[in-house]
């Protein structure tokens, strides 16, 4: 009984830290550190690396079509959902641009590349000591797909204490080469 209320507790500090971080994030603060961010974000009940968001698919298949109205139709909830979702800001970002709303191409642009830095932490995702630190499976996806490689599979990778999925993607130059993302935070947690 103890320890179940130390996680709630705990649970509750988490939440409260991420609310925090994500309403700096959400001001566009520059001072904004996307680590502890993300790092919240994982630790809060509920969270399932897992899981893909049910707008994903349908987003990214209005934006392949041109198909704007759909894709913003899927993207604002997506990111109201899930703030730190990458897709979600591209989409966002590209509809801003179109508009001329430069206040949301500012913010959009923000998170991307916020995001971007954390999951990269100055690593060149290029062995499992080079990882990239990813949220979940569709963060993995959106990553490759935003860098404009092409997913070809996926495997996990154990070493030591530390779980890692592969992913071998090809680049628009036809080379093939795995990406690593050490997936430790959330592996095996459903």
């Amino acid at each position: 009984m103890r320890l179940f209320l130390v996680f709630l507790m705990a649970s509750a500090v988490w939440a409260q830290d991420y609310e925090t971080l994500l309403r700096q994030a959400r001001k566009g603060d520059p001072a904004t550190d996307f680590t502890p961010l993300r790092a919240a974000y994982t630790r809060r009940p509920g969270c399932n690396g897992y899981e893909t968001p049910p707008q994903l698919a349908p987003m990214l298949k209005a934006l392949a079509s041109s198909d704007w109205a759909e894709a913003e139709k899927q993207a604002a909830p997506l990111a109201i959902s899930n703030y730190l979702q990458l897709d979600a800001h591209y989409v966002l970002l590209l509809i801003s641009k179109r508009r001329g709303d430069a206040t949301g191409e500012k913010q959009h642009d923000f998170m991307l590349r916020g995001l971007s830095s954390a999951i990269r932490a100055g690593h060149d995702g290029s062995s499992p000591e080079q990882a990239w630190k990813a949220l979940s499976v569709a963060e993995e996806f959106s990553v490759c797909r935003l860098a404009g490689w092409r997913l070809k599979s996926q495997d996990r990778v154990h070493q030591g204490a530390r779980e890692f999925d592969r992913v071998m993607v090809t680049n628009a130059d036809g080379k093939t080469f795995p990406i690593y993302f050490d997936i430790t935070d959330w592996f095996g947690k459903l």
